[in-house]
């Protein structure tokens, strides 16, 4: 379960400085560190440095001073950027493009959204600003009650060295649909795209990756808001030529696909699609799936391969696990991250969830119902399980699967657990940060690479929190463990060069932040 608040967020190697390795930073006059988006500087998969956002000053009962602080892969300040701003000022994103900064401010006295994007060399290069209104009213309302610290960005995404994009749900009227916002990082350039109408007019997207011209995200769709039946599909959007490049929804297939994660091929010319794979007739928000399938596909969106691993006959024979999908003691999977190892090898890191009774919900439901008082507590919980790496060769097909045990921790004990399918629980897990995976580090290549997660332990020799690394040496794994015992409000771990991990805690008595280096192993 992981006790962390801050998320981290990818970019790339800022101007060399000459400045000693000091491994260790205090920062005081720390006034809030509730702030999202803090993250690490990375180049070619190497760590290279840290940023992080927050208040740093009381101007006046209307006014805030917030910092910018950019250190190295030692913990040397390099940049600080500090400017003044409403108090009514919330950073709700961030993300890092390989040149330049970007930050997604909501300021409640303009009653706007502005996205500022600033230059390695700390300056702000464009400001984007947009009012948001009752079409964006679900997106305010869901950074209120569900954007907490540690969950991830869920509507802003860097593009590579041209810009950001973000992926906004819209209301409009009964319509529930999206909008993708491009911005521009080269040069000051911003614009919309917003889907054609169609008959299902219940439609939500999720960010899933991008190409050096596609915006690639998934779309589910359905036509009365109540229902449980929905299509999947696959969307392109070329942020070059502003128009939908492909929509590929399974409608001449065998089965129904529906993709939750994607990756460039080795080379680079196409693209790699990892999802679920259901009986055409399913309903794919209720029913089981059949197993993981992985599609490539090219810019334009035409299927040049299809792969099909499924729970009974392929997954089968190295975990235990039903026809359903679910894997005894550990449930169903959620996938985290896809890596190309140097040796042509696959691997996909997935970790457990499932849904259990809850024994204190259900006394709850029963005491509410014999004095006529609805509750929000819920006869079953959701709980976060076990890791689980699985390696593919070279045709897709699954080789191996290995699972690394860590404690069973709560995520959920509301009645939403009662009452949704594991997919939307998967993604309420991912979007609220309850998984314990916490970053992929290794060689460009990923000849090396490690898989880290965080874990709360509840032993006799020892009771606390705990940080856990998968490490692959190119032949095999081993894994390393370090405790996280700490008197701070709140901590996070982030990965550092080769062998260590960054640790940051916030000492909100003190007003204080402590960063640290310390060895894995």
């Amino acid at each position: 379960m992981k006790k962390s608040f801050w998320v981290g967020a990818a970019f790339a190697v800022f101007g060399t400085t000459a400045i000693s390795a000091q491994n260790k930073l205090s920062i005081d006059k720390v006034y809030s560190a509730y702030l999202r988006n803090s993250g690490t500087i990375m180049e070619n998969n190497q760590i290279k440095g840290y940023f992080f956002l927050y208040q740093s000053d009381k101007i006046d009962k209307n006014t805030n001073q917030y910092t910018l602080q950019v250190l190295d892969q030692n913990l040397n300040k390099v940049r600080d950027i500090k400017f003044e701003d409403s108090k009514k000022l919330s950073l709700l994103e961030a993300a890092y493009n390989g040149n330049s900064l970007s930050f997604l401010f909501k300021n409640e006295d303009t009653k706007s959204l502005e996205m500022k994007v600033y230059g390695i060399d700390g300056k702000m290069k464009y400001s984007y600003g947009r009012e948001y209104d009752k079409k964006t009213e679900d997106l305010m309302n869901r950074y209120v009650t569900m954007h907490t610290d540690e969950g991830t960005n869920q509507n802003v995404f860097d593009l590579g060295e041209q810009g950001y994009a973000s992926v906004l749900p819209v209301r409009d009227g009964k319509l529930r649909t999206y909008q993708v916002d491009y911005y521009a990082s080269q040069q000051k350039k911003q614009w919309t795209y917003t889907p054609a109408e169609d008959d299902e007019r219940y439609t939500q997207a999720e960010f899933l990756g991008h190409t050096d011209s596609l915006i690639i995200l998934e779309v589910m769709k359905k036509s009365r808001l109540l229902s449980g039946k929905m299509s999947a599909h696959l969307v392109g959007v070329n942020f070059v030529t502003k128009k939908e490049a492909f929509d590929i929804d399974n409608e001449n297939d065998s089965y129904t696909f529906v993709p939750s994660a994607v990756t460039k091929t080795k080379d680079g010319s196409n693209i790699m699609v990892l999802g679920n794979y259901f009986e055409k007739e399913a309903n794919i928000a209720k029913d089981f799936s059949k197993g993981l399938a992985i599609y490539t596909i090219d810019s334009r969106g035409k299927i040049i391969s299809k792969t099909y691993n499924s729970w009974e006959d392929d997954f089968a024979k190295y975990l235990p696990l039903n026809s359903k999908g679910k894997i005894d003691n550990i449930g169903f999977l959620y996938i985290h991250k896809l890596i190309h190892a140097a040796d042509g090898k696959f691997f996909i890191v997935g970790e457990g969830y499932k849904r259990q009774a809850n024994a204190g919900g259900i006394a709850l439901t029963a005491l509410g119902a014999m004095g006529g008082v609805r509750t929000n507590a819920g006869v079953t919980k959701i709980v976060v399980t076990d890791m689980v790496m699985m390696e593919f060769n070279d045709k897709f097909k699954v080789t191996k699967a290995t699972i690394y045990d860590k404690t069973n921790n709560t995520a959920v004990s509301s009645n939403m657990s009662d009452y949704n399918s594991q997919h939307a629980i998967a993604a309420y897990l991912k979007m609220t940060g309850s998984f314990d995976y916490e970053f992929t580090t290794g060689d460009s290549d990923n000849a090396n690479f490690s898989v880290c997660y965080s874990d709360w332990v509840r032993s006799s020799e020892y009771k606390g929190q705990t940080f856990n690394s998968i490490r692959y040496n190119g032949n095999k794994f081993t894994t390393d463990k370090i405790e996280l015992k700490s008197k701070a409000s709140s901590m996070k771990v982030f990965p550092a060069k080769a062998g260590s991990v960054m640790i940051l805690e916030y000492f909100k008595k003190d007003k204080r932040l402590d960063l640290r280096l310390e060895k894995l192993g």
